[in-house]
């Protein structure tokens, strides 16, 4: 099972421990023998050569801030699920074939889900909402909210939180396909859309982008149907800030990074707005935290230019 989320600080393969048997003629413990490890997957990550992360609070800074403002503590979870419809036992064949089915993982997510007693959680590929984790969650205190991927896609990003812990004042829904309309004359969109529906993508694998039509024609480069959601939440007392939160996931090919690019830009664009909507209508001065799976690491390659240059991307209102 997928583990939450984390920014790894090293370069480590996947490794799958090759199963030893013991025989009569070999009595000697596993431990004494030599155990041969195969590559589960081939591709490193990344990473900056000293990677520049925000220090964590010490006692001595927090010493430092204004012992009277009201301070609140909670805890967020951001996690990729793995959608049921990307679960095959070929991608995953280091997994019994019994825990890839859908009654046994759903059974164990939702396990490892409560475990956290999480007051928000950011859920990416969340397929299966309203029939399954909207109630189950329910049940556990939390309330929810979803959008669904565009398209024929099954999954999408959710937000669950504690109602006592935190009142949802206000959301969003991000949708990349918007993109579109933004690079290109809207009379072309259309007619873009119809030439290129026939073209199903598989929903049992990821995408082949050779089936969307020509990937250089950006009205399908950038019709990738990744969504996002924001949301706007007031704290329980005695703090009563304002709190924003981000989740998306954006899109997965590592070989199309200037759509990758596009979408992180504008999804600081809609998160700068909605914080800035929020600020007015609240007139407060909301915190923000931008969650999610980004499908990358701290300094990758492709990512570094893009940061240091301030965000070199194509152009957005």
């Amino acid at each position: 099972m997928l583990k939450p989320q984390t920014s790894w600080t090293a370069s480590l393969p996947l490794l799958l421990i090759r199963r030893c048997s013991r025989t009569a003629a070999s009595p000697s413990p596993a431990g004494d023998r030599p155990l041969s490890f195969v590559p589960v997957c081939k591709r490193r990550m990344s990473t900056l050569a000293h990677p520049r992360f925000a220090p964590l609070p010490t006692e001595q800074t927090e010493s430092q801030t204004d012992g009277g403002a009201a301070r609140y503590q909670f805890r967020l979870v951001s996690y990729n699920i793995l959608a049921q419809v990307y679960v095959k036992s070929t991608l995953f064949p280091h997994s019994p074939s019994a825990c890839l089915k859908w009654k046994s993982r759903s059974g164990a997510i939702l396990t490892e889900l409560k475990s956290f007693d999480a007051d928000f959680m950011c859920i990416q590929e969340l397929d299966e909402y309203d029939t399954f984790y909207k109630k189950n969650m329910e049940n556990s205190g939390y309330s929810s909210i979803y959008i669904q991927r565009s398209g024929d896609k099954r999954d999408g990003c959710g937000i669950f939180y504690k109602p006592k812990s935190a009142e949802l004042v206000q959301k969003e829904v991000i949708l990349y396909n918007d993109l579109v309309e933004k690079y290109v004359p809207s009379d072309n969109v259309n007619s873009a859309l119809e030439n290129n529906s026939s073209a199903e993508e598989d929903k049992n694998a990821k995408p082949d982008n050779s089936k969307r039509g020509d990937p250089n024609d950006p009205r399908v480069r950038l019709k990738r149907d990744c969504v996002g959601l924001l949301a706007a939440f007031k704290l329980s007392d005695p703090c009563d800030q304002i709190l924003i939160v981000a989740n998306t996931h954006i899109y997965w090919d590592p070989q199309w990074i200037d759509v990758k690019l596009a979408q992180a830009k504008y999804l600081l664009s809609r998160v700068s707005q909605f914080e800035q909507l929020i600020s007015n209508k609240y007139n407060c001065k909301p915190s923000v935290i931008i969650a999610g799976d980004f499908n990358s690491t701290p300094g990758d390659k492709e990512d570094v230019p893009f940061v240091e240059r301030g965000g070199g991307c194509l152009e957005l209102d």
